[in-house]
């Protein structure tokens, strides 16, 4: 039985942290799962990058202060966790973490769910984990996607209560009818009319809330679908086709993340991008992408936001390209820092579900 306030230990937790203790001491191993616990509870977004920073393994790592906080966690668990020189056992902590977080339907899975795919970047980059964050993200956005577009099973009113006046009034009422027992039995039938009240009155406001929320979806799908059928970028004002084919997916994935008001967007966000013109086949390096785009609209993209090699790795490659001021010289030091090489290609969906994702987190992510 777990502990209050503890979630039910994983099936895969004992096999995945005998990777670092192979003994199968079980108060440590609860002690340790109590830590996954309460990281799992107070993950946000700082968390889950930290997280994704240990387990990706990245040139630039979080602050010695992140670090801590990070640690702090197992630390509160079990006094005997060390804080320092025991990387390999916090990765698996952070990896059991993570992997909990994305099986959520929250707010914040899904920005796990964002967070995770675009880290891993289409499998360009990895972790040392036996288990598939990439597919576990892409399930988790289809989940939630799902379930927040859904329409929703409206609560029925159904019966509001039955009025009566309790037996020991109506005894009262037999011995004579006297003001006190007059006003004693209209008072239980007003507090029953108004516990009715208040029941009508929760279930309609959950209701118009309801269809409220399931309205917005619908206003938000009726504007993709729009622009798709309009056929035209809203930025460089000319139809999909004339936009140069390397900027496509940067170009029309922020024009659909744009139009997009809830996370963590709907399912259809690929089929949506091949029908404006990304090619499943055909691939686009990441430079010639942001080579292609205007530097104005670059700029644009970037204003007020802070580097993010790891989950950002676009945008960083947008941060590089501007610093650099030409189109050769930031790509090696873009790949030096996010890992991903300087020639890395990807199918131009994938770069635009990439980039629009990248687009969403920072949209949604605070």
């Amino acid at each position: 039985m777990a502990e209050e306030g503890v979630l039910p230990m994983r099936d895969e937790f004992p096999r995945w942290y005998r990777v670092v203790d192979v003994g199968e001491n079980r108060a440590r191993l609860d002690a340790r799962w109590k830590g996954v616990s309460s990281l799992v509870d107070a993950a946000d977004v700082g968390i889950i990058d930290t997280m994704l920073a240990v387990l990706v393994k990245t040139r630039t790592q979080p602050d010695a202060d992140t670090m801590a906080e990070l640690r702090g966690h197992f630390k509160a668990a079990d006094d005997l966790f060390e804080m320092s020189n025991n990387d390999r056992e916090l990765e698996v902590l952070c990896g059991a973490a993570l992997a909990t977080v994305l099986e959520g339907t929250d707010d914040v899975a899904a920005k796990a769910a964002l967070a995770t795919s675009i880290a891993l970047f289409a499998g360009v980059r990895r972790t040392d984990f036996p288990y598939d964050f990439d597919a576990a993200a892409e399930a988790a956005i289809a989940r939630i996607s799902e379930r927040r577009r859904t329409r929703p099973a409206l609560p029925r009113l159904g019966q509001v209560g039955r009025f009566g006046v309790d037996s020991d009034t109506i005894e009262k009422l037999k011995q004579g009818v006297t003001h006190e027992t007059v006003v004693a039995a209209i008072n239980v039938v007003a507090a029953q009319a108004n516990a009715a009240a208040r029941d009508m009155t929760v279930k309609a406001g959950a209701a118009i809330q309801a269809m409220e929320h399931f309205a917005a979806i619908q206003d938000e799908e009726l504007q993709l679908l729009w622009w798709l059928f309009g056929g035209r970028s809203k930025k460089l004002d000319m139809p999909f086709a004339d936009v140069p084919a390397d900027a496509q997916p940067i170009i029309l994935a922020s024009e659909l993340a744009d139009a997009t008001q809830f996370m963590p967007g709907p399912e259809s966000v690929k089929p949506i991008l091949s029908r404006a013109g990304l090619k499943e086949r055909k691939k686009t390096g990441v430079a010639a992408a942001v080579n292609a785009c205007d530097a104005e609209l670059l700029r644009e993209f970037v204003e007020g936001v802070e580097p993010a090699p790891l989950v950002r790795p676009l945008h960083f490659a947008i941060h590089r390209k501007l610093e650099a001021g030409d189109d050769t010289s930031w790509a090696a030091n873009w790949s030096a820092v996010t890992g991903i090489g300087a020639e890395a290609a990807l199918p131009g969906i994938e770069l635009g579900n990439l980039f629009y994702r990248e687009r969403l987190g920072l949209k949604f992510g605070e």
